[in-house]
């Protein structure tokens, strides 16, 4: 069967190592070439023209900017990152696009009542490589690889302080908490690539805190690297996915809980690895950017 022509447009400034890299390396992994798949980094110049080929179906990656210059060709589909976060810019985005896909599952609704009506849910994913070499490594694969854990509880992200209205997480007070509680903890400043995977991957466990709820990447991206997943349970969606709590993940509502709860599964290792594990599982057999793609080609009809 031919696979169909697609073009990407994304913003390599802002996302070189985000939703559109783990996108386009997944195509390449299914047998995308250049041919098949071409790849077109939005200008910083909004003025500035690119010729862009004919293609099946024209994908654009959310970027976090706030102009809509940035516009593919139809047929056209959006996958919209940051709903959470800026709604009423992807709003506008969304009115010019054929087919729109949001990460975080409230949006669909809000995008329909705001006459988005072709709108799906789209979660984030996990990528199956562990280290820059682009290993796709199995649980057991890891536990090999990484000799030991090397400490106790890992966080990899901004420190946001909430938005700025005042709303959702403070992740650097709650951090303080957690690491004064738990001293063997390391911080990796930054967004979750492929580079920081394999600390993740050296920790027992591994703290997600969502600014407003999201199912972010790290969701995905922790279970994928053999961490216990340790988030706080109010994010959006995770039951529709497959997931349950103290199966796949622990669970948190407080920083008191989280506490606890962390210090509990750092007394019983084999009852902290077993969760480790099956999140790990869960997440390779369906929660993949090749599970992510597939669905999206099938939705749009190429």
């Amino acid at each position: 069967m031919t696979k169909p022509s697609i073009g990407m447009f994304y913003n390599a400034d802002i996302r070189h190592n985000g939703t559109s890299r783990r996108f386009i390396e997944k195509l390449h992994r299914m047998g995308y070439s250049e041919a098949g798949m071409k790849r077109y980094n939005r200008p910083k110049n909004p003025n500035t023209h690119i010729p862009v080929q004919k293609h099946d179906i024209n994908i654009f990656i959310d970027d976090g900017r706030d102009d809509i210059s940035w516009l593919p060709p139809k047929p056209n589909a959006a996958y919209l990152i940051d709903t959470h976060l800026g709604y009423n810019t992807r709003l506008n985005w969304a009115r010019h696009f054929d087919t729109v896909f949001v990460a975080q599952k409230p949006a669909v609704e809000k995008m329909k009542f705001d006459g988005i009506a072709n709108t799906h849910w789209l979660p984030l994913a996990c990528s199956a490589e562990l280290d820059v070499t682009g290993a796709e490594l199995s649980y057991s694969d890891i536990i090999e690889k990484v000799p030991e854990r090397e400490w106790d509880v890992i966080f990899v992200g901004f420190l946001q302080q909430g938005t700025p209205d005042g709303e959702g997480n403070n992740r650097l007070e709650f951090l303080d908490r957690i690491f004064k509680a738990i001293p063997n903890s390391h911080l990796s400043i930054g967004k979750f690539f492929l580079e920081t995977s394999i600390r993740v991957a050296k920790a027992r466990m591994s703290l997600n805190i969502s600014i407003l709820d999201d199912l972010n990447m790290r969701f995905f991206e922790t279970m994928s690297h053999g961490s216990c997943l340790v988030t706080n349970r109010d994010v959006h969606g995770w039951e529709e996915l497959g997931f349950e709590e103290g199966k796949h993940f622990v669970g948190y509502e407080s920083d008191i809980e989280c506490i606890d709860n962390i210090k509990h599964y750092l007394k019983y290792p084999m009852e902290r690895e077993k969760i480790a594990k099956a999140g790990h599982e869960l997440v390779r057999s369906a929660h993949t950017y090749e599970h992510r793609i597939n669905e999206m080609l099938n939705i749009v009809g190429v």
